[in-house]
Order: C-alpha cells, then structure tokens, then sequence
C-alpha cells in the first residue's frame, strides 16, 4: 500500500510539469496570432486571454495522454537507474505490483480526459467561436472610419460619410477593388456590422440603396433594394478545420443525433482519453532500462509507442471517416496499446519469477566438502 502511494504521487509532477510544457508548445501558433491581434488590431488584452482560456481544453485533450508517457518514462527510468525496481523484485515485489499505481493513475488521468473531451472542449470551443466573432465584430467596425477607404473586406473598398455612437453607418459605397466589365458599385444610405447567428462569418446589412452594375453603356444597370447583405469571412484568429463546427456541438446533442459524422465526433470523444491508461500501462514494463547503458533507450520505445498509436487512431479515423466503417472501429486504438501493456507485464513478471526460481534451486545445492570428493 505504501509503495503504490510512493509510485502514484511520484507520477504527479512530472505528468504536471510535462503538460504544461506541451501544452505551452501546441498552442503556439494560437499565441502567435492573438499577439497579432494585440499589437496590430488593437484587441484587449482580457479578451485575448478569454480566447486562449476557451481553447484551453482542446489543448490538453491532446497533451494528457504524452504527458503521461513522459511522466511514466522519467519515473521508470529514475526506479530502474537507482536499483529500486531490483530491490523491490529482490524481496517479492512483481511487476504487477509495480504496474498497479501507474493504472490507477492512468484511470485518473483518463477521467480527467473524459470530462475534458465531453464537457469542457465543447463548450470552451462554441465560447471560443462566440468570443471570436464579438472581438472580429468589434475590431472590424473599429477600423471603419469616416472619409477613409477601407480594405479590410475581401476584394471590397470600402467607404462610409459617417459612422454613429452606436456603430451604424451612414453614406456607404463600396466597389470592387479590381474593376472589370461585372464589376458593380453598392450605394446606400445606412449600414451595419452584424454578426450571422449559427455561422462563422459576418454580414455587412445595407438599407435603402441602389447597385450600379458595370458594362458597356447599352448594358449599364442599376438595381434598388431596401435591404442588402454582404457576407464575408473575417481575418481567421486560428487556421479552419474542415469539421471544425462539430467540435462545439455538445455530448447529448451528438448522442441524439445519428448522423455518421455526429457519431465519428461522439466516439473521438469517448475513445481518445482512454489512451492514458494505455500508455500508463504500456510504459512500465517499456520504461525498464539497464543502469549500465543509459536511458535513452526508454524514451525512444516511449517515442515509438506513441507515433505507432497515433499511426492507428489516424488509421481508424480514416476507416470511419472515408471508408464507411463503424465508429466502433476508434476503440482499437487504446485497447490494443492496453493489451500490448498487459501482455509485456505478463512477460517481464515471468521472467521475474524464472530468475528467482533459479536462484533459489541454486541455493539449494550444497557445495560437495573435501572429504566428499576424496570418497568420490
């Protein structure tokens, strides 16, 4: 009982030390882009914080399960370099033994996955969207300034003779930035910024105005209208995923939902944070080393174990996604990285139990006394 005390609570600061650090390392990019909007847009410091915190989860979702091959390795290294992991096969100890702390603390970590990737990274990616479309909402009516051509819209040059308290526009002409024989003119009396409710765009709303439509003088037309919408994709705060709406679509609602992708999602979930107990398992027997030839040789089997499991969750996904399998297929991955644990386990406590079979046959046989040999 103790023991696996000792073990469990020597798991934690590097599992803690190690997340941080990857996480700090994959979100990267993330905090390239919100300094940007800080240094060159002008967006609040809080606000950026709020949208690093909203991504928070996704991040993690991907770095527990490294952390706790990191954190494993170091462990199993220190037990295997200091002679404890002998020692304590010496007096009885196996290896399941051995192995138990870390399963329990890959069951922990795989709870905290589980409530990361049902709960938080939702919610924490719509509350990212939501955020992000506000400080794209706000920074983009900012820049709006009266008399003064504005380019931040796609292949737009954008004019306005007035702008209110409450950000409505007035006087608005926009044109092509590249004029050609269907090129058209917008004129209007008002307009305003507005963000499209369920999409990730935003729509310039006009009132009352006319479209003046290029050509050659017989085909020159105008069209009035009372109200026009330019929708337009703003400056992206982080690169677009393919599926990346359904990251902020909550449990429940893609446990009801039987659409391939919708379950796809749903298993990802459930599925991924189990790679933590994998791993746990995995590393002890894979974190042994010999203290007289070095250590790197449990972190490079760590390294493999890792790219050989993404190798199979990618293939899996693939299966699921493109090849119409089952979303049962995404269980594969851990379970298989859990069985190859249990299986190397299984190995190293029996060759355990053969060396201290041999030992004690040994140390039965008495050595023969001379007078045993002059009788012989």
């Amino acid at each position: 009982m103790l023991l696996s005390r000792s073990i469990f609570l020597q798991l934690i600061f590097p599992f803690i030390l190690a997340s941080g650090i990857l996480t700090f390392i994959l979100s990267m990019e993330t905090v390239y882009r919100l300094i940007y909007l800080i240094v060159e847009r002008g967006v609040s410091v809080f606000s950026v914080g709020l949208l690093l915190l909203y991504r928070l989860p996704q991040f993690l979702s991907v770095t527990l399960p490294l952390a706790i091959v990191i954190a494993s390795v170091v462990l199993m290294v220190r037990l295997s370099t200091d002679n404890e992991i002998y020692a304590m096969n010496a007096i009885g100890i196996s290896y399941w033994q051995i192995g138990r702390p870390f399963f329990l603390f890959g069951i922990v970590t795989t709870l905290l996955a589980l409530s990361i990737t049902l709960w938080l990274q939702p919610a924490g990616y719509a509350a990212f969207e939501e955020e992000k479309m506000r400080v794209l909402k706000t920074q983009t009516t900012k820049t709006i300034q009266p008399l003064v051509l504005n380019y931040d819209f796609p292949d737009k040059v954008l004019h306005v003779q007035d702008k209110g308290e409450n950000e409505d526009l007035s006087g608005v002409f926009i044109t092509d930035r590249e004029l050609t024989a269907d090129s058209m003119v917008t004129l209007a009396d008002r307009g305003r910024i507005n963000v499209r409710e369920g999409e990730r765009d935003l729509v310039l709303s006009l009132e009352d105005g006319r479209i003046h439509l290029q050509g050659s003088a017989k085909n020159y037309r105008t069209i009035a209208f009372e109200k026009f919408h330019y929708i337009f994709r703003p400056l992206q705060i982080v690169p677009e995923k393919k599926d990346g709406h359904i990251w902020g679509v909550s449990t429940s609602a893609l446990w009801r939902n039987s659409s391939q992708s919708s379950q796809i999602e749903l298993f990802l979930r459930l599925t991924t944070p189990w790679a933590c107990v994998a791993f746990a398992v995995a590393m002890v027997p894979l974190g042994l080393v010999n203290p007289r030839r070095g250590r790197s040789g449990a972190f490079l089997r760590g390294l493999i174990l890792v790219v050989f499991y993404y190798l199979l969750w990618m293939g899996a996904k693939e299966m699921t996604q493109n090849l119409n399998y089952q979303p049962h297929v995404l269980w594969l991955p851990p379970l298989l990285i859990w069985f190859f644990g249990l299986y190397s386990l299984y190995k190293n406590n029996l060759n355990r139990s053969n060396i201290i079979d041999l030992l004690n046959s040994s140390a039965k046989i008495k050595p023969r006394t001379k007078q045993q040999v002059s009788a012989c």
